[in-house]
């Protein structure tokens, strides 16, 4: 009856029901407990899951392998890492040996928070145990290794679940196919398609997507597109992450008449283009190797009739107030983005004061900059490493932003060292390392930044063994902050 009426939500009836086990003299058990917490978890309901926990220890019933289970479980699925990670703690404490679910969830859990060596440790631990891992704990592992870019490793736990006896399903087979197309075994992640249908296994539209988006990423643009057919012609709909990727694909390769057809293709086919699409679009604009006019790219940011393309057409000049206007504009585009997540966020934001910083508009790109600043769209970006020593974080941004960013951010400290008398004491100026660069020290980031530090003449020296990272400190970096040509850096 508790497991009935949990699935129900009804809890008030719960309730009801164990005032009369108690009034009968019928305790609950081990088994009601874990049921009761159960049905909390479904519903989303975890501090009533937990007192339920606490309650039974208080009524001298103990928690079993499957009350912490449970309570692992719903834990790691709410994003609560660190209680799922303490529940653990305690089940062991306790002296109850994982199954192979508990190992599963808790592998799962240290994959989502970073913690892959201790998620592969707690893998060797399952099979030295004598715990057989499931399928599912063979998916969690490749796509964690996955993820990490650990495509060698990845392989090798797939090889070893096919000899452990466990045929692949749809989940493992797309993984493995993505890894075999980010190592550039394009014939093998096709022949991996072959055997997912040998085995009767449908594509979905994820799938396809998979292989569009690698062969598009390899340059193969004519077979990305056979592929986005074929997945039409199975009668599936493609969803807008698949049509970005092929319309990336045709963009590196200047096809914009097919990048025009595939926008209008999605129109009809009830498609909206992502927040994600005008980005690639507005990226494009400003990037010297697609060599795409900007009334190509206009024309077809136009087409995506999305909301950051009327942001972009009705900026406004600075005025007289110092850029009040176009910080409350940006102010209002980025609230209305709100259900964006940060890193479309600040894909949009870097994209577009990128492209105000190289069309001139130096001081609408800093105000941009400033509301992003504010609104937290670039977490890392400036952060105080102890007292006054500060780290400049600019290996994310295109050249644009990282101009425009590392400008404002200087005016800043400035400001408020002639407010408060207090001047940093060191700055790191990161820019050696990230999407821009293939080795430590050769981005293109790092050249525009040297060019303005440079002609600046601010007091800096490379890092020793990181010739990205700038450093200034002491007496000479106070004097060159005072000079007022600081404040003026972002317009040239």
């Amino acid at each position: 009856m508790v497991g009935i009426l949990g699935r129900a939500r009804k809890f008030t009836y719960i309730n009801q029901l164990l005032d009369e086990m108690a009034r009968d003299g019928c305790l609950p058990n081990v088994v009601t407990y874990n049921r009761l917490i159960h049905s909390y978890g479904r519903a989303n309901y975890l501090n009533e899951a937990l007192n339920v926990f606490h309650q039974m220890q208080e009524e001298g019933c103990e928690p079993d392998r499957v009350t912490y289970c449970t309570l692992i479980d719903i834990h790691a699925k709410a994003g609560y890492l660190d209680v799922a990670m303490d529940l653990y703690g305690k089940m062991q404490l306790a002296g109850l040996s994982p199954d192979t679910f508990t190992y599963s969830v808790i592998i799962n859990c240290l994959g989502k928070a970073g913690h892959l060596a201790a998620a592969y440790k707690i893998f060797n631990e399952m099979v030295s145990q004598g715990c057989v891992p499931n399928l599912v704990t063979y998916n969690t592992m490749i796509a964690l290794q996955a993820k990490a870019r650990n495509y060698t490793c990845a392989l090798k736990i797939y090889q070893d679940m096919q000899s452990a006896g466990f045929l692949p399903d749809k989940v493992t087979f797309s993984i493995v196919m993505e890894v075999l197309g980010v190592c550039g075994h394009l014939d093998e992640a096709e022949a991996v398609f072959a055997e997912m249908k040998q085995h009767n296994l449908i594509p979905d539209e994820l799938v396809y997507g998979i292989l569009v988006d690698m062969w598009g990423k390899a340059g193969h643009v004519d077979k990305a597109r056979e592929w986005f057919q074929a997945m039409l012609n199975a009668g599936l709909r493609p969803n807008v992450p698949t049509c970005n990727s092929l319309l990336s694909a045709f963009l590196r390769m200047q096809r914009l008449a097919d990048a025009y057809d595939l926008l209008q293709s999605m129109l009809r086919l009830g498609l909206h283009p992502s927040l994600q699409t005008y980005t690639l679009l507005l990226s494009c604009s400003t990037d010297t190797t697609f060599h795409i006019d900007m009334g190509s790219c206009w024309k077809l940011m136009a087409v995506t009739g999305h909301p950051a393309h009327t942001f972009l057409v009705s900026m406004p000049s600075s005025g007289l107030d110092g850029g009040q206007n176009v910080r409350q504009h940006a102010s209002n585009f980025l609230d209305l983005m709100h259900s964006e997540d940060r890193e479309s966020k600040r894909g949009i934001v870097d994209a577009v004061i990128d492209f105000l910083h190289k069309s001139g508009l130096r001081e609408e790109a800093g105000s941009v900059w400033e509301v992003a600043a504010l609104k937290n769209v670039y977490p890392d970006a400036v952060k105080e490493k102890s007292s006054c020593y500060w780290l400049i974080n600019l290996h994310v941004m295109s050249n644009g932003t990282a101009i425009t960013a590392l400008s404002r951010t200087l005016a800043g400290f400035r400001k408020k060292m002639i407010a408060s008398g207090i001047g940093p004491s060191r700055i790191d100026i990161v820019t050696g390392w990230g999407r821009r660069s293939r080795v430590t020290g050769s981005s293109l980031v790092r050249q525009f930044v040297q060019e303005l530090l440079d002609m600046f003449q601010f007091p800096f020296l490379p890092e020793n063994g990181n010739s990205g990272c700038f450093v200034g400190s002491g007496d000479s970096l106070n004097q060159w902050l005072h000079q007022s040509r600081v404040e003026r850096m972002h317009l040239l």
